[in-house]
């Protein structure tokens, strides 16, 4: 398994401050420590509408330079709309995202099957608005039918061009577990179409036994994940996930399975990217926080990461 980071977390959506320009962004996360670099495709990141055949040649190169390897290239997206605009719009989003990702040298295409997006309130990036409301009420018929076609064609586009098409466990209405995202990919039936599965934005209680079950079910077709959340350290000064904050509080007050995730994901021999992303409100002291609270809290996310994945690889070793 590879440790990386997605770049949403300094995109200046969720913190205080500007965005950490896209062709520095590179040369940040090495020295961090960390071992991948997912692009967000929004402004002002990766938007694949900024960025020339010469911006391409020259972000691919550098990271070529700084052995980063690009883990993926993540559209967000909105693949169900039932308004034929709003759909074919999204359709030419992805595969713009997906000509991005071959151009850059990244191996998988991330998308959602319904991601309902975010507004900026004083800066400030929000749920509220989007995830709070059915974007669509008059259309109360499943939705799917609108997404499979459109994947289907952008599967296609993506073998083409030589990458995956991942889909995320996350996008109300559509997929909302494992098992809806697993049912997804069969009804697709595409051989470049596969998953990104992340434990924390499951609708069912986390445990242990879910974290493995998730594991054995996905198998060879989990190709991507993340880790979210807030963390400090305890008594003897483990990186651990905070017990109070904007990100407990969405999860009612459980703690994500990560240890269980990891161990499970090793023992599979998972060698895709778990990459770290800072998507929420950054707050501290109730109030809005600045790229301090964000650089901090990256830290003790790599920390905290690198420390599952050796307790999981040495307990793989015992246990051959």
């Amino acid at each position: 398994m590879k440790i990386g980071i997605y770049s949403i977390t300094y995109r200046g959506v969720w913190y205080r401050g500007d965005a950490i320009d896209l062709f520095q962004l590179p040369r940040l996360v090495k020295s961090q420590g960390w071992e991948g670099l997912e692009l967000d495709t929004e402004r002002p990141h990766a938007a694949p509408m900024d960025l020339t055949a010469d911006d391409r040649r020259r972000f691919r190169d550098l990271a070529g330079e700084l052995d980063l390897p690009i883990s993926a290239v993540s559209p967000n997206c909105d693949l169900s709309s039932p308004v034929a605009s709003r759909q074919e719009a999204t359709i030419c989003y992805v595969r713009e995202c997906i000509k991005l990702t071959h151009d850059l040298g990244a191996p998988i295409c991330k998308i959602f099957a319904a991601w309902r997006g975010i507004t900026m309130h004083d800066g400030i990036g929000s749920y509220d608005l989007t995830y709070g409301h059915d974007p669509y009420p008059f259309w109360q018929e499943d939705r799917r039918r609108w997404v499979v076609p459109a994947i289907r064609e952008l599967a296609a586009m993506a073998g083409d061009h030589g990458i995956v098409l991942a889909v995320q466990n996350h996008g109300p209405d559509i997929v909302n577990n494992y098992r809806d995202t697993l049912s997804l990919i069969e009804e697709v039936g595409s051989p470049h179409f596969k998953a990104c599965m992340d434990i924390n934005i499951e609708d069912e209680p986390e445990s242990e036994q879910r974290a493995a079950e998730m594991v054995r079910a996905s198998g060879n077709l989990q190709v991507h994940s993340h880790v979210n959340g807030e963390f400090v350290r305890d008594a003897d000064g483990r990186v651990v996930l905070a017990g109070a904050g904007y990100f407990d509080q969405q999860f009612w007050g459980r703690k994500v399975a990560y240890p269980a995730y990891f161990d499970a994901l090793v023992a599979a021999g998972y060698d895709g990217f778990m990459d770290w992303e800072f998507c929420h409100p950054a707050m501290e002291n109730g109030e809005c926080a600045g790229l301090g609270y964000v650089h901090h809290q990256t830290e003790l996310a790599l920390e905290y990461m690198k420390t599952l994945r050796a307790e999981a690889q040495q307990k793989t070793a015992g246990n051959p």
